[in-house]
């Protein structure tokens, strides 16, 4: 027993005696708290504070981005807010020109109206127009302001009219020397010269007279049995550019439906009728053989619905005309739905009274107004001469309005086109000058224009001529 101890005692020692030179850690050198932590946990970097705020996104132009200029805040806007104004609020359908570009050429006519203290002016900059990828909108833009700054000077002076008419030269003439320091597509007229390029200008102009205020209406016997029924033609909204449809129909100069063809009824029967050879049919050899199943359809709808009129329009017959609709409609909805492609909306109503219901609501033109055009004869442009020209109809059928409108075709329509505009300012004096040296048993002078001045005599009379009536025939194909 001894002995097993000894040997255990023995063993214990040998065993101390091999961790001898293992030391116990000194309390001295262990790792303050400080230290333990850093090589315990992660270090994690000191950050700034960020301000959370709202981010403004880039404007988008058709879905495109535009970017304001760097360090530019935009300045409130015309629009009402202090954002941009969207492009179509300011430029025409396609955003191709400026809806006011270009301002109207300075006449006796309207330089009252230019110097008219209260007339609302739009001023263009970054605040309303993309600062790129549109570069043409900003010269025209740019071209407008000068107008206008130039023409706040001249009202201020005694000449204004020569005054003016200078200004409206000089600025539109620097906007073509611009439009040429550029490679880009070049407005037209600029490509015109001398007095051909200020006519080009001046028949652009979206408003010759500038005048904001209500239309007055003509001198006209308003529901006269032999007049259709008239009114401010309806808009038709063109389809937008990025439609592929509306992209596949001008590759192929098709032309704009008015289809559906509206209800009718007592207040349009008279359009339908007295206007039924200004519109337009389709033969077979008008229309695409293939890929425009719907097209056609439509197309063939609208050539069945005017020779079924044609049977009703011997006596104005509402009820004719009405069965006539819903009998064309039903049989275009009958070859709409045999096909399996895309179907009509109206075609998937379930009862017909639903379905001719959709077509009278979705009647690009209700009245059948669209061929009727108002003509500004207060200021005669090259545009409506050529229309007067190429035969229109006139409406207004009070007896001095035909008398001016026969001298503009048998004195001007026959000379070259440079010459025309001033032939109607000759024409347009003698109208008013005969016809206030006339007997007023013919016409009623309800504004005293012939007892005033020369000039002011003129500007008065444009409350007779700013709104005369017409019927033109539209054209088959659009440009």
């Amino acid at each position: 027993m001894k002995c097993l101890l000894l040997a255990l005692q023995l063993s214990l020692l040998l065993c101390l005696a091999q961790t001898g030179d293992e030391r116990l850690p000194n309390t001295d050198e262990l790792p303050t708290t400080d230290e333990q932590d850093m090589y315990q946990r992660e270090i994690i970097p000191e950050l700034p504070l960020l301000e959370q705020r709202e981010v403004e996104l880039p404007l988008l132009i058709h879905g495109e981005p535009v970017l304001s200029p760097r360090g530019r805040r935009p300045s409130v806007s015309s629009c009402g807010s202090d954002q941009s104004c969207p492009l179509d609020e300011l430029t025409t359908p396609f955003g191709s020109n400026l809806e006011d570009f270009p301002l109207g050429r300075p006449s006796r006519i309207n330089v009252g109206n230019i110097c008219k203290k209260n007339r609302p002016i739009t001023r263009y900059g970054p605040h309303n127009l993309p600062q790129s990828g549109f570069s043409h909108l900003s010269r025209q833009g740019k071209a407008n302001n000068n107008m206008e700054d130039g023409f706040a000077k001249c009202c201020l002076q005694t000449d204004k009219l020569r005054c003016t008419e200078g200004v409206w030269k000089s600025a539109l003439q620097a906007f073509c020397n611009e439009e040429f320091s550029i490679k880009t597509r070049h407005y037209h007229c600029c490509k015109k010269e001398g007095l051909e390029k200020d006519a080009c200008f001046s028949n652009d102009a979206p408003n010759p007279t500038y005048d904001f205020s209500p239309k007055a209406a003509p001198l006209q016997e308003i529901g006269s049995a032999d007049l259709p029924s008239l009114g401010s033609p309806r808009s038709f909204k063109p389809c937008p550019p990025t439609s592929p449809k509306c992209q596949k129909e001008r590759q192929f100069k098709l032309a704009n439906l008015s289809f559906p063809p509206g209800e009718p009824k007592s207040s349009n029967i008279q359009n339908i009728c007295k206007l039924r050879k200004f519109r337009p049919v389709y033969s077979q050899d008008q229309l695409p053989h293939s890929g425009f199943g719907a097209y056609v359809r439509q197309a063939k709808a609208i050539t069945r619905m005017e020779s079924e009129f044609k049977k009703c329009c011997k006596n104005d017959n509402v009820a004719c005309a009405h069965t006539a609709w819903e009998k064309v409609l039903a049989q275009f909805c009958s070859h709409d739905l045999a096909v399996k492609t895309k179907h009509y909306e109206c075609c998937k109503k379930r009862d017909r009274a639903g379905m001719y219901s959709c077509f009278a609501r979705e009647a690009t033109y209700p009245e059948y107004d669209k061929e009727i055009d108002i003509l500004n004869l207060s200021n005669v442009t090259l545009e409506s001469l050529e229309k007067l020209c190429a035969g229109a109809k006139l409406l207004t059928k009070q007896k001095q309005i035909p008398l001016l409108v026969s001298d503009l075709r048998e004195s001007c329509c026959r000379l070259p086109t440079e010459e025309r505009l001033q032939c109607a300012e000759v024409q347009k004096d003698e109208f008013i000058e005969t016809l206030c040296s006339a007997k007023k048993v013919s016409w009623k002078d309800s504004q005293n224009c012939c007892k005033k001045k020369s000039l002011e005599k003129v500007q008065c009379f444009s409350h007779y001529l700013q709104s005369v009536s017409v019927a033109t025939a539209q054209s088959h194909t659009q440009e």
